[in-house]
């Protein structure tokens, strides 16, 4: 799940510390209990071959290759070496022996032609910004006619609190103009199926729905904390304003009320054949 980057595009900015690795395997376990059965119905299935393009620390990919089981093979495909580093440990640690990593962009991902029968790509073109298209148009080609292109992104425009708490909001509201600041398409969740009608697949389902983290994952801080470094590297936030808005969300994720709702949105496409 970690952006591909090229020269022209903003790439990732969320460091692999361990509450983010927290939520990368929180959101793998929930990606499978909500979208398990879409997963099958698109060729998440023994025997079958997968890409997980832009996989970050591996946790869906480990989901991915339990299901497609010891005649299937799943290959993550991520740019960033401390993200391939985790992803094989997450593998390692499964005792998984159908599932590797290797390094690549989501507009090159050094695959070959027709060669997957699905490729799924989750929460990375929010990353990728302008270069969406020209991504999407390269993982159409990995498809095997007949197989299956799944992308997940989120729209960041209507994520809302539970709670109101200001110092959350603005801290949220920072993330997201951070985020835009650097080329990142941070409301794309919505034009996917644009952008798989586009690279000439057909367009197969187009579903909405919301991811709810519990106050367990605010607690951690989520994708904000994980882009602390790079905002105030940038200059984005100063100190002084991430310890405000981390004792926000310590103080939200007490209330037993609390909990943080996120747009996802999925498109699926076919490749004729």
């Amino acid at each position: 799940m970690a952006a591909a980057a090229d020269h022209d595009q903003p790439g990732y900015a969320l460091d692999l510390i361990p509450s983010e690795r927290a939520r990368y395997r929180f959101v793998a376990q929930r990606a499978l209990q909500t979208e398990g059965d879409r997963w099958r119905r698109y060729g998440v299935v023994p025997g079958a071959r997968i890409a997980d393009v832009g996989c970050g620390p591996g946790a869906v990919l480990v989901e991915l290759a339990r299901l497609a089981g010891g005649t299937g093979a799943v290959v993550g495909v991520e740019p960033g070496a401390e993200a391939r580093a985790a992803a094989a440990e997450e593998i390692a640690g499964a005792g998984l022996t159908n599932a590797w990593v290797i390094e690549g962009r989501a507009d090159d991902t050094g695959l070959a032609p027709a060669s997957q029968d699905v490729v799924m790509m989750r929460l990375v073109l929010f990353h990728v910004g302008a270069g969406a298209q020209a991504a999407v148009d390269h993982l159409a080609t990995l498809l095997r006619p007949g197989g299956h292109l799944y992308l997940v992104d989120v729209d960041a425009t209507g994520v809302r609190f539970s709670v109101d708490d200001p110092d959350v909001a603005e801290g949220s509201a920072r993330y997201s103009e951070f985020q835009r600041s650097r080329g990142c398409d941070i409301a794309i969740g919505p034009r996917l199926g644009s952008l798989v009608l586009a690279a000439g697949l057909e367009l197969v389902e187009r579903a909405g729905l919301f991811h709810i983290a519990p106050r367990e994952l605010l607690a951690l801080g989520g994708v904000m904390a994980a882009a602390t470094p790079a905002m105030l590297a940038a200059g984005a936030a100063t100190e002084e304003e991430v310890a405000r808005w981390s004792a926000g969300r310590r103080r939200m994720a007490e209330r037993p009320d609390a909990a943080m709702f996120v747009p996802v949105h999925i498109a699926v496409g076919r490749r004729p054949g």
